[in-house]
């Protein structure tokens, strides 16, 4: 049985008590059961339970969560080895988030032998050992916070990949021959799934994965979007929905905007993180996108609104905005990473604020 499937058939059995054993608690959230087998009921909503099942607890659509997690997330100078492990720590700790999200940070070098569509097939797969110094941070923060809160490393599409090594001139090859870029497409993704592979193997619960070129203003409506875009990002979202218990789908609008979400509703993904407005400048409604995708949402707030510029008295006004409107099943989080420099302690209060408000707004 596959994860997600057992996830399904053991975690949310118990239906409108709110309670399963804690046995079937523990193994979806890869853990053992104590010696002497102990079954004691683990209460899922309003109960002493660690982030892991709190956050899991959102999956259950059948029933409101009385807890609200959250997160939010940001990049670190340090980028990689202990000092970015020392910074995922220590922001995870003082932010008290409910997830620990590690940033990706591996650059894949620039290719300068691909000066036609055709040579596009000239693109390598990189293993493993190529993402080893992203894998090391993945694999030392398993160990330090598995036990209390799932661990959530992000994954990069193949399009954002794909400017990384090409710059932005590829979308001229992928108008020009789509057939001969999508053989380089194929190697960027095998690279992701090697990545992805060995993350698991290293303790990542999940993962949350950006989707990107179905944007406007890159192959928006065209059948490159269809040819270039979906086949890559399904087999990534596929493939991490076979072997993890959680994956976020990341609609990524860094820098264009979307006409339409409604193409991404048929990609695999337990919780969808969506941008805040389309191109056409409607807002996006986050109790809309959960009915139409039918999975719980992460988000609410704009990565470049008051979670990074105002105060927390504004911040915590627009959460009673963003809650008020949400669906009963709901993470709080932004549409994108928020700005560095964005204070800690004012995360934290948003964070500790979130995690009360449906008791304190009932």
């Amino acid at each position: 049985m596959k994860k997600r499937d057992f996830l399904k058939s053991s975690l949310y059995a118990a239906g409108g008590l709110g309670l399963v054993s804690s046995k079937a608690v523990l193994a979806a959230c890869g853990q053992k059961a104590p010696a002497g087998g102990a079954t004691a009921p683990v209460y899922l909503h309003g109960g002493k339970v660690n982030k892991r099942e709190k956050v899991l607890a959102v999956l259950d659509q059948s029933k409101p969560n009385e807890y609200v997690p959250a997160a939010f997330f940001m990049h670190f100078k340090e980028k990689l080895g202990q000092g970015a492990i020392n910074r995922h720590l220590e922001y995870f700790r003082a932010t008290n988030m409910d997830f620990a999200k590690i940033q990706y940070e591996i650059v894949l070098p620039r290719l300068t032998n691909i000066n036609r569509p055709e040579d596009w097939e000239k693109i390598p797969v990189y293993d493993k050992e190529f993402f080893a110094p992203q894998l090391e941070v993945i694999g030392a923060l398993a160990k330090e916070l598995k036990s209390e809160a799932l661990i959530l490393p992000t994954v990069y599409s193949p399009f954002s990949l794909a400017g990384q090594l090409m710059g932005e001139g590829f979308i001229t090859h992928a108008r020009e021959n789509p057939d001969a870029v999508a053989k380089g497409f194929a190697h960027i993704t095998e690279s992701i799934l090697n990545y992805i592979r060995e993350a698991v193997n290293l303790g990542a619960d999940g993962f949350y994965i950006s989707s990107q070129g179905g944007e406007a203003a890159n192959f928006g409506e065209s059948p490159l979007f269809d040819q270039l875009t979906v086949p890559f990002d399904t087999a990534i979202l596929q493939e991490s929905s076979d072997k993890a218990l959680l994956n976020i789908l990341h609609i990524c609008d860094y820098g264009n905007t979307y006409n339409r979400l409604d193409k991404f509703i048929s990609y695999p993904g337990s919780i969808i993180n969506p941008p805040i407005r389309l191109a056409d400048g409607s807002d996006v409604k986050t109790k809309d996108v959960q009915e139409r995708f039918r999975r719980p949402v992460l988000g609410g707030l704009d990565r470049l609104g008051v979670i990074s510029t105002g105060s927390p008295e504004e911040i915590k006004k627009d959460v009673d905005k963003v809650l008020a409107e949400a669906a009963p099943n709901f993470i709080l989080g932004a549409d994108c990473t928020i700005s560095g420099e964005t204070s800690w302690q004012t995360i934290r209060s948003v964070i500790d604020y979130a995690h009360d408000w449906r008791s304190t707004h009932a």
